[in-house]
């Protein structure tokens, strides 16, 4: 049944059957952020940690979650969750620190390319600082990753700039 599933999207399987399950975020799942990188490990961690007795062991990029008490099948149809909800963490928008460590540019920088449409906002958000209500600008993650993958586009439009 799931022989097939040795390596999921994000997850890797490859060594459920010894209650070993393996992560490490790549960049089509955090745009490039170490933000959303961490989001994700924690997600992961807290998801199968609210299942099964887990040993979680950081490794180089990511983590190693072993749960010697849980079944291959269970671990398996959590995994299926897990998945679920990273690919919802990876729609989420990004804010705009976020976008500036993905693409290496400044906050003056993203903020005149926002307002020109060069780079295009997704919505806002709020929260409030004392009685005071502030706001973020938000951005898609598909438009900041093709952005990521095009550091040309970056220097053309800072020379423009000049």
């Amino acid at each position: 049944m799931h022989e097939d599933s040795a390596q999921t999207r994000y997850l890797d399987t490859s060594d459920a059957a010894a209650c070993r399950v393996g992560f490490v975020p790549s960049t089509h799942l955090t745009a490039g952020s170490t933000n959303k990188a961490h989001q994700a490990i924690r997600l992961v961690k807290s998801t199968f940690r609210g299942e099964f007795k887990c040993l979680v062991t950081q490794v180089e990029a990511g983590i190693i979650i072993e749960c010697p008490e849980a079944t291959e099948c269970a671990i398996l149809n959590l995994c299926i969750v897990v998945e679920q909800r990273l690919e919802r963490l990876k729609q989420e928008p990004l804010a705009a620190k976020m976008v500036e460590e993905i693409l290496a540019v400044s906050s003056a920088e993203l903020r005149r390319w926002s307002k020109d449409g060069r780079i295009p906002t997704s919505g806002r958000a709020y929260f409030s600082q004392g009685r005071k209500q502030v706001g973020l600008f938000l951005y898609s993650p598909e438009v900041i990753r093709g952005l990521s993958s095009r550091p040309d586009q970056i220097a053309q439009w800072r020379n423009q700039d000049r």
